[in-house]
């Protein structure tokens, strides 16, 4: 990484050039950790077992969590959607599809900002700047299990599958979880490391 870069204030000017409706900078030892998460994923989410960057096959939950303490700063940021049924999931999965789309591309601009390579995590296990987003929808048809994903270095895997509690994360930054049921709101997370940083909740 670049020696004398400030990693929150390149997050928060690129922030400005997103649709993004809320953010919040935090401590990493603030985020609460259960691997009753998995759980949770697979009676209530269809993409369990189908995708790589979900539960159960996005990695082991005690290496996932480890790898999050590498880092002692995070950016939990949100993206609002109308659509007609927030319970309707094909409808909201056509939108997550533009919050992954807002995702990558900050990912893509902080780290050339940063000047930090792109990594897998088989070439990385805790790259210098990592994000977790609602889920890759990179392929229409997950290559998972069968097959090793086809963009290691592209996916965003899920705060879910690193055992992250973000419904109580979203309320102790007090970002807003829930607007009607019109709308659906979408998390990601970035992990890093700024002893520059002045952190505030």
């Amino acid at each position: 990484m670049k020696a004398d870069v400030d990693v929150k204030k390149v997050l928060e000017e690129l922030l400005n050039e997103y649709p993004v409706c809320e953010y919040a900078f935090g401590s990493t030892d603030m985020i609460t950790f259960s691997d009753k998460v998995f759980e949770v994923c697979r009676t209530d989410c269809p993409r369990y077992g189908h995708r790589w960057a979900c539960p159960p096959n996005a990695g082991n939950i005690e290496d996932n969590i480890k790898r999050i303490g590498h880092y002692d700063s995070f950016l939990l940021f949100s993206t609002v959607w109308d659509v007609e049924d927030a319970w309707d999931f094909e409808a909201c999965f056509e939108v997550k599809k533009q919050h992954e789309a807002i995702s990558r591309s900050l990912r893509e601009k902080l780290l050339e900002r940063c000047q930090v390579k792109m990594e897998s995590l088989a070439e990385n296990p805790a790259p210098e700047i990592y994000m977790l987003s609602s889920g890759c929808d990179l392929c229409d048809d997950c290559s998972c299990p069968d097959k090793p994903c086809r963009h290691p270095k592209e996916r965003l895997m899920t705060p879910e599958s690193h055992g992250i509690l973000l419904v109580k994360l979203a309320e102790d930054t007090g970002l807003t979880l829930k607007y009607d049921n019109k709308t659906v709101v979408y998390f990601s997370m970035v992990f890093f490391n700024d002893i520059k940083m002045d952190l505030h909740y």
